[in-house]
């Protein structure tokens, strides 16, 4: 929901032309199957899952550092004023982060906890902080991820005016804020007063988790004349860069996720052509789009380990164990694999973009732990329970997170 009529009419016709390229529906009137992303190099497949799942992680590292966007923010785009279209979010007795087990958090684009709240607990540390809340304790890591960030620079947003998104209104912030961010924590707080080589030896023993970046790129573009694949290249050229500065800082161990199937979310079913959907319910053009960012993410990172050995650096295939949880709902405890759980009760979506979750006539499903989608546009803590666990415990990360950690405990046992 945006502030205003003159804000939404525009951006709806602008969504329309976006979905044209990009978008899912619940109809199924392809037979072909979706498709799973095969990147070269390695080719990727649905993985077996790791018998080390019960593994403790609990000690194995004492610091997190987050980047990302609202997969993986924990308050910063409020604290900066950029969550204008969920105004839920803002209110008193807002209907995010309602859910039982989230007592005590704020700020999460969910109705509880996300992936990187999870990875928290498997490590046994605190719930991380955004860093622009700075009366809070960063001892245990900090979050630097923003709702709405993009690849492209705030410049080329001012000069092109390209579009509008559901978080930031004009002007977003980039990963570049975030990289920035990062820089003036390790000189003001994390390691002021260390030469380069003792702050290096500071973060080595830290983890760093990359969450999904690309995706408000690829909704603000769309429908303007900017190329496919200069974006794509610019968004996986950006992340990687981010990837870079942190293992020029010091880091060792980084997982960097990939994007979803962004074509099986409500936000785009409600408004898709009916001519591009596969068997499952979701836009073949979006997850193309989708996959081929992915693609070259995995090549790209695959690169950046060769140039850096002695680090490691683990593809978080959130594509996959999305796809592995649409293909049995009910084996993972989900009915309504598309329906959002908050929304204005219209139809088999429950999803209007002139009433997001928390306006005035929107309700709660009576269990959202049966729901993927929260709003329409984000995940339940119960999707962000079930990745998580994927991630960490069944070999959806390359290499394993097991692998990670027991990587990282035998440099520090040596």
């Amino acid at each position: 929901m945006m502030h205003s009529n003159q804000i939404l009419l525009p951006f709806a016709v602008f969504i329309f032309i976006f979905i044209l390229c990009f978008s899912p529906s619940s109809a199924h009137n392809k037979t072909h199957t979706p498709s799973t992303p095969t990147p070269n190099p390695p080719p990727t497949s649905n993985p077996t899952p790791d018998p080390s799942s019960s593994v403790s992680y609990k000690g194995a590292f004492s610091k997190v550092y987050a980047f990302g966007d609202s997969y993986t923010d924990t308050g910063n785009a409020r604290l900066l004023g950029g969550l204008t279209s969920f105004i839920g979010a803002l209110m008193r007795n807002s209907p995010y982060c309602s859910s039982s087990s989230s007592s005590g958090l704020q700020n999460r684009l969910s109705d509880g906890k996300l992936v990187i709240d999870y990875l928290c607990e498997a490590l046994s540390l605190p719930y991380l902080p955004p860093y622009k809340d700075t009366s809070l304790d960063f001892s245990h890591g900090v979050n630097f991820a923003v709702a709405g960030s993009t690849a492209l620079s705030t410049d080329y947003y001012i000069n092109n005016r390209v579009g509008q998104t559901l978080v930031w209104k004009d002007i977003p912030q980039t990963v570049q804020t975030q990289v920035n961010w990062f820089n003036k924590f390790l000189l003001n707080i994390e390691c002021n007063g260390m030469n380069h080589q003792a702050c290096k030896g500071q973060l080595e023993n830290s983890l760093f988790w990359v969450g999904e970046l690309g995706m408000y790129d690829y909704s603000r573009t769309y429908g303007s004349s900017v190329s496919i694949k200069w974006l794509i290249d610019l968004s996986v050229s950006s992340t990687c860069r981010l990837v870079k500065t942190l293992l020029d800082r010091g880091a060792k161990y980084i997982v960097v996720q990939s994007l979803p199937p962004t074509g099986c979310l409500p936000f785009d079913i409600s408004l898709s052509p009916v001519s591009d959907h596969d068997n499952l319910g979701c836009a073949d053009t979006a997850n193309t789009v989708t996959q081929t960012h992915n693609e070259l993410l995995q090549a790209k990172l695959a690169e950046q380990q060769k140039q850096y050995p002695d680090s490691i650096i683990a593809y978080a295939d959130i594509w996959n164990a999305y796809y592995t949880v649409l293909k049995n709902p009910i084996q993972f405890g989900f009915s309504e694999p598309f329906k959002a759980c908050c929304g204005c009760g219209k139809g088999e979506l429950n999803f209007d973009l002139r009433s997001l979750c928390g306006a005035r006539n929107t309700r709660v499903c009576s269990d959202p732990s049966k729901h993927i989608t929260w709003d329409g546009v984000h995940l339940t803590e119960a999707m962000h329970h079930v990745l998580a666990d994927l991630l960490l415990n069944k070999g959806y990360c390359k290499p394993s997170f097991d692998q990670l950690v027991k990587k990282k405990r035998s440099c520090t046992a040596n």
